[in-house]
């Protein structure tokens, strides 16, 4: 080999030694100086392990500060899968302590991660026994988790957060991202296999606990709504039922109770009942809306105390009949009112108008939300204006046609207690921060004046005689002056009211003087009895009965021992047993039956007898077989029944010693034996009845 070879070779090696260190130098320039703080970002991200500090979720108190929701601390189980040397056996055990699928646990266990939740919030037995185990990278770290001290009460006004302590229901999730806080943080180097380096980098930045909430709620009061609606789930064995109490002079409301329910602390257990009926339950009224047509009537002065009114026991309406329970006759306007009398209502809806009449109802607040902050609230369903005839007005006037909510109700009801003023629900008086600082505080928001002072007061003293002396004598409570409206309504099932589907309410206020608690009571299709009066009623008894004095309201001077009224029992036989009610809860008797079907055969006391008002009658049910045995033996004449009501007709035949069989409502068309035809005693008289427009 030449020289001259030689030094080619050493040229082109040098060049490509030259070229060399050219590309590399270049690529540790464009890694180190370019990209350098990219990489080094990257690297500290690789040692750097951040560990999340989660806050303490605000508490929840009722008015008087005691606890309703709270954090209390827990163990979960999480995995460094680094660290985990022994995967199949640490999945195996873990699997076996926490009832999990190993695969499931060996999969986490073969990430890439440094950090795997195995499980949260583990209960402390099952804590315990990890620490037992003492597996390689398997630790427990702390966590708070939300508790409800009271289980089920009040659960849907308080409702429930979730495993990350995020609010979901009630008022968890309307105040979430007051009550949550803000989460901290400690940032520090870890090496790859995911322990400490020794004086690295650390950083520490703390947590914020949530603020706590004051409710309006009283857990006393909670508790007296919460045992009336378990009395009334089990003797009445309804689809649902609602209590709600306020202080009408504030908003504020002091109880609300829901049935069925569900506890916050394992809410997954009972998921189809966390919805609030209180605010989102649309249903019809029936007479407890009287109120607003009584209250609309007296504001615009179509009625007076001086007014009369006639009821037949019908009113035909654009060729529509409307029945009552009964022909009441001649009444005043009070008696309109404690009678509870359609056709009276129906008068005085179609003297309002519905523009008027529309205005009220509006005023009072249905058609819309109340803005009470709970999810999922409902506004009612109104008809448009242009789609109300006299026979929707009518409708409406006695709590047909359409639907509310309970709170609407409850707030309407309010309205008149608080001599007119309407007020938005409150459910939180007051909002502070961890340090006890004062965030918020909650003041009666009023929507305004709806009805004035002296109306306020008029209808007051009208509704005060329903509950002393009318449909609402099962409210009463002695020694308190109470305000309160029935309500029975037939419930739509297919696009038509369903006679076996019923909604029994009572809503009312006390002391009438100086109103301090207002009730509503809804029970949607109690089983048996169905009247407002029977169902809903005692309800509103017992709960005024116990949060009254328990307030340290008084009751009124009590007067002088009066000997004890005697009522006299009126006749039923004959009646449907629906009929036969309604006549009992206007006398002020309570009844029970024996046998199976729907007509009174026989009851007991015979009517025109006096007892005492607590009595109860026995009432005698036909099944559709073999009829009763009589007493006596003889034969009667079969009177001519044409043009009688229902009611007339079964006290003539009982007089006279016959059994009624009906068929439609109205008046009497047509019956079978003929007027004038001698029959046995006992026999059963068929009739047939029609509107008084056919």
């Amino acid at each position: 080999m030449t020289p001259l070879v030689i030094r080619r070779r050493i040229v082109v090696l040098f060049f490509f030694f030259a070229l060399g260190s050219l590309l590399l130098g270049g690529r540790l320039f464009f890694l180190q100086i370019l990209q350098g703080e990219v990489y080094q970002q990257q690297a500290l991200e690789q040692r750097l392990r951040e560990i999340y500090i989660q806050p303490s979720r605000g508490t929840i108190y009722d008015r008087e500060g005691r606890k309703l929701a709270f954090d209390i601390s827990v163990d979960s189980v999480v995995a460094n899968p680094v660290q985990v040397t022994e995967k199949e056996l640490t999945a195996q055990r873990l699997g076996e302590v926490l009832d999990m699928d190993r695969e499931e646990i060996l999969a986490k266990l073969s990430s890439n991660s440094a950090f795997e939740w195995i499980r949260r919030k583990v209960d402390p037995d099952t804590a315990q026994r990890i620490r037992e185990l003492d597996l390689e990278g398997i630790y427990l770290v702390e966590e708070t988790k939300r508790y409800y001290p009271e289980g089920a009460v009040a659960a849907h006004v308080i409702g429930f957060a979730g495993i990350d302590n995020q609010g979901l229901e009630g008022i968890e999730v309307t105040y979430d991202q007051l009550l949550r806080g803000s989460r901290g943080r400690v940032l520090g180097e870890a090496t790859a296999l995911g322990t400490d380096i020794p004086d690295g980098f650390k950083k520490y930045i703390p947590s914020r606990d949530g603020h706590n909430l004051i409710l309006t709620i009283d857990k006393v009061i909670q508790y007296i709504v919460e045992r009336q609606l378990d009395r009334i789930m089990l003797e009445y064995q309804p689809k649902s039922a609602v209590i709600i109490v306020t202080n009408p002079r504030t908003g504020e409301v002091l109880a609300m109770g829901v049935r069925p329910s569900y506890d916050p602390n394992d809410p997954l257990a009972n998921p189809d009942n966390w919805r609030n009926l209180a605010i989102w339950y649309n249903y019809e009224p029936g007479s407890t809306f009287k109120i607003v047509t009584a209250a609309a009537a007296l504001e615009e002065g179509v009625v007076s105390a001086r007014d009369s009114f006639f009821c037949s026991g019908a009113i035909t309406v654009a060729g529509s009949s409307i029945g009552c329970v009964s022909a009441h006759g001649s009444q005043s306007l009070a008696e309109v009112v404690k009678n509870s009398c359609n056709v009276g209502f129906v008068t005085i809806g179609q003297r309002l108008g519905k523009d008027d009449f529309y205005r009220y109802i509006e005023g009072f607040g249905f058609g819309k939300p109340t803005g009470i902050p709970l999810p999922g609230e409902e506004g009612g369903i109104l008809l448009p204006r242009n789609r109300v005839g006299p026979v929707e007005l009518a409708n409406n006037a006695f709590g047909h046609g359409i639907a509310v909510t309970p709170i609407q109700m409850i707030s309407m009801v309010g309205a008149v207690a608080n001599d007119g003023v309407l007020l938005q629900p409150q459910i939180v008086r007051e909002i502070y921060d961890h340090e006890g600082n004062l965030v918020q505080g909650f003041a009666p928001k009023p929507m305004g004046q709806v009805i004035s002072r002296q109306t306020a007061r008029e209808l007051a003293g009208y509704l005060q005689e329903v509950v002393a002396d009318g449909t609402g004598r099962g409210a009463a409570v002695e020694g308190y002056r109470l305000a309160g409206k029935t309500g029975t309504a037939q419930k739509i099932v297919d696009g038509r009211y369903a006679s076996d589907k019923h909604v029994a309410s009572f809503v009312g206020f006390g002391p009438v003087e100086d109103p301090q608690l207002a009730v509503l009571v809804v029970v949607d299709e109690p089983k048996g009895a169905y009247y407002g009066s029977l169902v809903a009623a005692p309800a509103f008894q017992a709960v005024m009965a116990e949060c009254l004095p328990y307030l340290g309201i008084p009751p009124a001077e009590k007067p002088a021992e009066e000997e004890e009224i005697l009522l006299t029992v009126p006749n039923v036989v004959n009646l449907p047993l629906a009929e036969a009610g309604t006549v009992l809860e206007e006398a002020g008797l309570d009844y029970r039956f024996e046998g199976e079907g729907t007509l009174v055969v026989d009851q007991i006391p015979k009517a025109g007898a006096r007892v005492p008002a607590s009595s109860e009658l026995i009432l005698y049910l036909w099944d559709g077989e073999e009829l009763p045995a009589q007493e006596e033996e003889g034969e009667v004449l079969v009177p001519n029944l044409q043009g009688m009501t229902i009611r007339e007709v079964a006290e003539t035949l009982s007089e006279l010693g016959l059994l009624l069989k009906p068929e439609g409502t109205g008046l009497a068309v047509a019956q079978e034996p003929e007027p004038l035809t001698q029959v046995p005693l006992g026999t059963m008289v068929e009739v047939r009845f029609a509107p008084p427009a056919e």
